[in-house]
């Protein structure tokens, strides 16, 4: 028979608990404090995983899977590992602001990164700012989010005024007067399409044609035609790659035989589902050379995506690359913010950054300016499909 325990009396309850406390052998909060100092740190990103940019939101993801394992390799943010929460938005402006209030509000996460909708980023901002948590690298040169300062958000990269303004400064360059077709994605508000035209203005051009685009769509012979009715030199797109795609080859088969020009959004799989189309192609790029490995930042860009499991199919380009600098910037972030930081704080540390350096890829921040970079170049694919600088 098991022995009768009495209750002891409320007095010696009381002093039993106070010196319990004392001795430190209370393990109630003290061990959710431990648990919580060794949990990862959840990082959110909403991306196109399915649909018409599948590819290239997988090569954001890569990047910044990249940047993770290397920094948890190295011990993470004082001993918590670094992990990404992903969310599915098929490329559907609404699903990211759906996506974006799960992550804040059910997953807790501390930031989010690499958001790869533009559209979609816009109109997640609002809740982003009443929710007080930092968005860094949307990986989008997008206009709309870039028309005000936003306190929450930190840019990485360089935006489509700067593009627009390289690329047809580029095609005027010679003292001509070329014409020049314009294609943009229809589901981003005006700003884009503005950026593209002030570009043309800035050098007394108007443009030949315009044309609005479905991202996920799979038919685009009506733009081809206005495109060619058009007669331009030069078609200038701010899309992703499918639509590209498929207007390209389908100009180059009517018999056009102009020029074509890509927004750093087309990613850098588009000249391998060109093919023979590619030929020819201007990408405007907003990050330095990836294959380059003479300098140490490269050299730990392609050591850490050694690091990612093979199902990954991780191999380095402009939009890995990208990805890459979004995540070692928030490890920079996080590393000056403390293990235990806030979203608050985090924002705060971001901001007082001033400047990073990645082997002369320079991230600037400012009281009131978040745009990060202004860096542009462009290239043209070669007939083995290299891009020449």
């Amino acid at each position: 028979m098991l022995p009768v325990v009495r209750p002891l009396p409320r007095r010696h309850a009381t002093r039993l608990l106070l010196a319990t406390l004392a001795a430190g052998l209370w393990l109630g909060p003290a061990a959710d404090t431990a648990a919580q100092a060794d949990s990862p740190i959840l990082i959110g990103q909403s991306g196109g995983f399915t649909g018409g940019q599948a590819s290239y939101a997988a090569d954001v993801r890569n990047g910044i899977e990249a940047a993770f394992a290397g920094a948890n390799a190295n011990g993470g943010i004082g001993g918590r590992a670094i992990k990404l929460v992903a969310a599915d938005d098929g490329g559907v402006r609404d699903r990211v602001l759906a996506n974006t209030r799960k992550l804040v509000e059910s997953d807790n996460v501390l930031a989010l990164i690499g958001y790869t909708s533009g559209a979609g980023t816009e109109i997640t901002l609002p809740f982003v700012r009443d929710a007080k948590v930092p968005i860094l690298s949307p990986a989008t040169g997008n206009m709309g989010i870039r028309a005000e300062h936003n306190p929450w958000l930190f840019h990485t990269r360089a935006g489509y005024r700067d593009e627009m303004g390289k690329i047809v400064a580029h095609a005027a360059g010679l003292g001509l007067k070329p014409r020049v077709g314009l294609a943009y994605l229809g589901d981003v508000g005006p700003a884009n399409l503005k950026a593209m035209q002030d570009a043309l203005a800035a050098h007394q051009l108007t443009a030949a044609a315009v044309v609005s685009l479905d991202r996920n769509a799979k038919d685009f012979a009506p733009q081809i035609n206005q495109l060619l009715a058009g007669k331009p030199d030069l078609v200038v797109f701010i899309s992703n790659a499918p639509p590209i795609v498929a207007i390209v080859a389908g100009m180059r088969e009517k018999g056009y035989h102009g020029q074509f020009a890509t927004s750093s959004f087309a990613g850098s799989r588009v000249v391998q589902d060109l093919k023979q189309h590619a030929r020819g192609l201007i990408m405007i790029q907003v990050l330095p050379q990836p294959h380059k490995n003479a300098l140490n930042f490269h050299r730990e860009f392609h050591a850490d995506l050694k690091r990612l499991p093979a199902e990954a199919k991780a191999s380095a380009n402009y939009t890995v690359l990208e990805g890459y600098i979004a995540g070692r910037t928030l490890i920079e972030g996080l590393k000056r913010a403390g293990k235990d930081t806030s979203r608050e704080k985090l924002a705060t540390t971001l901001s007082g950054l001033a400047e990073l350096d990645f082997s002369g890829y320079r991230i600037r921040y400012a009281r009131g300016n978040h745009e990060g970079s202004r860096f542009v170049d462009l290239g043209v694919v070669t007939e083995d499909g290299q891009l020449k600088f």
